[in-house]
């Protein structure tokens, strides 16, 4: 945007939100083809805004795994998948493990929050969960990223092909969001 543009959209700004009658075409477009916003014409009916889905919050703690998640308890996450027919992503941890502290960044990439809103993000601390120590199809190590259909089902396929051994296991350089991506192709509900 040139600098002229700049200003002249500063300028307008105020006025534009306290009356929205001015719509500029673009953040680069010409302020010269600014059209005036007035009554709809009877020649194109407006459609009514469509409400926004309501907002998923945590209901479990992030322990560092991404605070814009809407995290869920082992209990209350399998509910929910079956309840609303949300694949699930099961994320198994330790307080103590430098391994999932190093992972936890992952968690704040905005590709990867955008696809958690299609799961059920499910986040234990397998010291303070015990019964998360079922979910370990290749042992107990952490952290493990698994993947379950929404009726709770694993998908054993879907694991981190780059790994023989520890194949739940993913580092923060592994695909984690490629490994979401294929989660919903194979469990989304369209």
């Amino acid at each position: 945007m040139t600098s002229t543009r700049l200003v002249l959209a500063l300028a307008l700004a105020p006025a534009v939100a306290a009356s929205g009658a001015l719509l500029l075409a673009g953040c680069g477009g010409d302020p010269s083809t600014a059209v005036q916003q007035g009554a709809p014409s009877a020649a194109a009916p407006t459609a009514a805004p469509a409400p926004a889905a309501p907002t998923r919050t945590a209901t479990a703690p992030s322990n560092g795994f991404g605070d814009a998640i809407a995290w869920r308890g082992l209990e209350e996450g399998f509910s929910e998948a079956a309840s609303q027919g949300r694949p699930i992503m099961l994320v198994v941890h330790a307080s103590w493990c430098s391994q999932c502290k190093a992972l936890r960044p992952a968690f704040s990439d905005p590709a990867l929050v955008a696809l958690s809103d299609r799961f059920v993000m499910i986040n234990v601390d397998q010291d303070l969960e015990p019964a998360s120590q079922q979910y370990g199809p290749d042992g107990r190590y952490v952290p493990r990223v698994l993947f379950f259909d929404s009726a709770g089902a694993l998908d054993r396929e879907l694991l981190n092909a780059s790994r023989r051994r520890y194949k739940y296991y993913y580092s923060p350089h592994d695909d984690l969001v490629g490994a979401m991506r294929q989660a919903l192709e194979r469990h989304a509900k369209s």
